[in-house]
């Protein structure tokens, strides 16, 4: 569908720039600093234990780097972005139960190319939940927009 409105863009250009930023950081945990240095930082958490860290790092970089790659080509966009409102939440509680213990793990939630202390991570997940949401909610009314007044009904 071509963009028609000042939403349609706004939508388009925040799905491609999520899409390059979870591709990125997921592609970076799988390629660049590796799972097994990425699984370390997951146990620090001090969640899981040991075989199962790996699992979860394996897991976790997977889905950002194939959901990103699916909001890039608009290739099952909307579960893309419903995968990433569910990881969202998980990291937001990862960090939060993490804060609460008076842990300061190394989070690698935005794999090496972001560092900072949990609190402003916190605010930069809220953010970008805030973001993704926006896109489920413009995705149903413009879809409410488009589909206005038809109904398909069987004959007879």
């Amino acid at each position: 569908m071509q963009p028609k409105s000042r939403i349609d863009y706004t939508v388009l250009t925040l799905r491609v720039l999520f899409g390059l930023w979870f591709a990125y950081i997921g592609g970076t945990k799988l390629f660049g600093t590796g799972p097994v240095a990425f699984s370390r930082q997951v146990a620090e958490f001090e969640i899981l234990h040991d075989p199962y860290n790996l699992v979860v790092a394996y897991g976790v970089a997977w889905t950002e780097l194939l959901c990103g790659l699916c909001l890039l080509s608009g290739f099952w966009a909307r579960g893309a972005v419903r995968w990433l409102v569910g990881l969202t939440l998980l990291f937001l509680f990862v960090n939060g139960q993490a804060m609460a213990r008076g842990l300061d793990p190394d989070c690698g939630c935005f794999g090496k190319a972001l560092t900072m202390p949990l609190g402003p991570k916190m605010g930069l997940l809220v953010g970008q939940l805030g973001v993704l949401v926006f896109l489920i909610v413009s995705e149903r009314l413009s879809r409410r927009r488009v589909f206005r007044g038809s109904r398909l009904s069987l004959p007879g």
